[in-house]
């Protein structure tokens, strides 16, 4: 585990949009557990997907892998075979995750790429992770990305995606939304902190409604569109080729 999340403890003083740069390294992986519920439920399930799904001689992405969470699970799930490729924009992340996975990349496991996911090369791909990632790109990159994944499956290949999600009803958006403010109360964030890290994030991360996922995956071909986890308004969905 890294430092403690205290970054807008004195609130957003460089009044900055909230980026994925060395600060926010260090403290990523407090962050995420105070902030995500259900987010080691989704780790899991991640792992029991892969190892139901990897099909041999295939490949697994872990597109957006930060610190290497998703990582972890994908290389448990496939016991010591070397397929796994996890990607990211974020400089500060790749050198995190080339010190903590250096056995693994050694041992030619794993391979991780400093690049655009929307840009990445997706090719012979059994399984494809995509972990709170996509609702920091934009619609049309979104779209893009997620045809280029469904090209790059095999068939009956899986995409494990999940996402913050809003509520047609902005009434049940609101409900929901004070419920996830308190759940990071009782992880200790205070309400400026709370505050402050949600102006950070305003135009950064975009979310979008569940059944707008669904029709966007059905559109590219995807089928079988399976909820895996629900938790407040974070989803975990298993799409398939």
């Amino acid at each position: 585990m890294g430092k403690q999340d205290k970054i807008f403890e004195k609130g957003n003083v460089s009044g900055l949009p909230f980026s994925f740069n060395q600060e926010v390294t260090e403290v990523f992986e407090d962050m995420i557990d105070r902030s995500v519920p259900g987010y080691n439920t989704t780790l899991r399930i991640i792992q029991q997907q892969a190892k139901n799904h990897y099909i041999d001689g295939s490949n697994v992405y872990d597109l957006g892998c930060s610190l290497g969470a998703s990582t972890s699970s994908l290389l448990n799930a496939l016991n010591g075979r070397p397929r796994v490729i996890a990607i990211d924009n974020s400089d500060s992340m790749v050198r995190f995750c080339t010190e903590r996975f250096s056995r693994s990349i050694k041992a030619e496991q794993v391979k991780f790429l400093k690049e655009d996911i929307s840009q990445s090369e997706i090719v012979n791909a059994s399984v494809v992770v995509i972990n709170f990632v996509l609702q920091f790109l934009s619609i049309k990159e979104r779209v893009g990305l997620m045809q280029k994944i469904y090209q790059g499956l095999v068939p009956g290949g899986v995409l494990i995606l999940s996402e913050k999600v809003h509520f047609d009803s902005k009434k049940r958006t609101a409900e929901i939304s004070n419920i996830h403010h308190f759940f990071k109360a009782t992880n200790g964030y205070s309400k400026l902190e709370i505050s402050s890290k949600r102006d950070s994030l305003e135009g950064v991360l975009v979310t979008e409604t569940e059944s707008q996922h669904i029709y966007r995956a059905k559109e590219l071909g995807f089928k079988d569109p399976t909820k895996l986890m629900s938790n407040l308004n974070f989803l975990t969905y298993k799409f398939q080729k």
